[in-house]
């Protein structure tokens, strides 16, 4: 019968609790990379691209955008958070009316907030009609997109809403986040939108000031 020596024992014995201990320290530091959940879309990555009907039933996509400046504006008509930013957006988006180089879309995600518009979003072509009729989108100054089965707010990370994304021209996400620091417009000191668009558009800090107002 073969027999290791004790000198031979000790380094086997050695080599094993190394072999233990490389794998214990690989699993350390591999797990919370691949447990911890990443987040899309987040500030200096590349946008997700998308394909969205209108309530017209026209495609958007954001890749035919690219060379512009675009605002997304996630949120859902049957969301009281979302309400309280519909004339906020609407006054910045006609502030940039006149402007080429922007492209603002509204983004409704029926579901949010809403169990009859879960069961509308089973329909897409219903749910375009829904959000088509509502008066909050009536006079929107820009287009609103229907996102179905929220596929593309999953893609955006869009769980708290409203969430509003600029996406610089080359397509990059440059800002995700509230449009300012207060629910309530009167109490609204910091103007996190404007001032992210701005910034994108290289426009000097008196005209964002001016937006801000």
């Amino acid at each position: 019968m073969f027999v290791l020596s004790p000198r031979r024992s000790a380094q086997l014995g050695l080599a094993g609790a190394f072999t233990v201990l490389a794998l214990s320290l690989s699993a350390l530091l591999l797990v919370p990379r691949y447990s911890r959940p990443i987040a899309a879309a987040d500030v200096g990555t590349v946008a997700p691209d998308f394909r969205l009907l209108d309530t017209d039933g026209r495609a958007f996509t954001l890749s035919a955008l690219r060379g512009q400046a675009v605002v997304l504006f996630f949120g859902s008509l049957h969301s009281p958070e979302t309400a309280d930013y519909n004339d906020r957006i609407d006054q910045l988006a006609k502030r940039y009316a006149a402007d080429s180089r922007v492209k603002f879309l509204a983004v409704d995600v029926p579901g949010s907030g809403d169990a009859g518009a879960a069961a509308a979003a089973e329909d897409g072509a219903l749910d375009r009609l829904r959000v088509r009729v509502d008066a909050n989108v009536i006079g929107r100054p820009f287009p609103t997109l229907v996102d179905d089965h929220a596929a593309v707010a999953a893609r955006y990370s869009a769980q708290d809403m409203p969430l509003f994304v600029v996406i610089d021209p080359k397509g990059v996400v440059a800002y995700r986040g509230a449009f300012d620091d207060s629910r309530d417009l009167a109490f609204a000191t910091k103007h996190f939108l404007p001032d992210a668009l701005a910034d994108v558009l290289g426009a000097p800090a008196s005209a964002v000031a001016q937006m801000a107002r």
